[in-house]
């Protein structure tokens, strides 16, 4: 695992995931549009609220871009459809992928095996993550913060496919010594998870299925 810090961006590698961190552009321009394919456009026109649009439009210019590096074609070439679950895949080129966004910045990551990230704010209020069974168990058994475990167990719902649908068949196995922790899926998939060291401001993880 490794990791690269600079004032603007961080990439790093863990449990066999490249990861992007970025802040998102302050606005859109032309050549992000491009990026854009004719549906994508579509759905960012119809976005009415600023910030929506701009997250929208800036998040996905930049994982095409980084895809594109990947798959050696142009941002506007990567073939990117929607599973049964509403979740973004690449249709070509046998590279898993995932993004999330929040409080102005970007977290892609990318590998050969079904995989989830999430980014959330650090100073998110916790009055409802604290409700929810299985963040409480991640919180306890790995002695992190709530704002931690739960980004740890959305970045795992979302290697499953299945967002926070697949929280009530997540089971907590183990927390390993080097900080991953193992969980069970519906059908007994097995997935693996960890924190991503970010700026302080933003909590990341990475969850990859095994």
């Amino acid at each position: 695992m490794t990791g690269i810090h600079s004032e603007e961006s961080w990439q790093g590698v863990y449990l066999g995931v490249v990861l992007i961190w970025s802040p998102l552009p302050g606005s859109i321009t032309p050549a992000d549009l491009e990026t854009l394919s004719e549906d994508e456009r579509t759905r960012a026109d119809a976005l009415t609220a600023p910030r929506r649009r701009l997250e929208y439009v800036g998040a996905r210019a930049q994982l095409r871009r980084a895809l594109g590096a990947v798959l050696r074609v142009s941002p506007a070439a990567v073939p990117i459809d929607v599973d049964e679950f509403g979740k973004p895949q690449p249709t070509a080129g046998g590279v898993q992928f995932n993004l999330s966004h929040s409080a102005g910045a970007l977290l892609i990551g990318w590998g050969e095996r079904p995989l989830g990230v999430d980014l959330e704010r650090a100073a998110r209020s916790v009055r409802h993550i604290l409700r929810v069974r299985i963040v409480n168990q991640v919180s306890e058994a790995a002695a992190i913060d709530a704002i931690a475990a739960f980004t740890l167990v959305e970045a795992v719902t979302k290697a499953l496919g299945r967002g926070l649908g697949a929280i009530s068949g997540l089971r907590l196995d183990e927390v390993g010594e080097r900080g991953e922790l193992h969980f069970s899926g519906p059908h007994e998939r097995l997935i693996c998870a960890r924190l991503v060291p970010l700026p302080e401001a933003y909590v990341g993880a990475v969850a990859v299925v095994i």
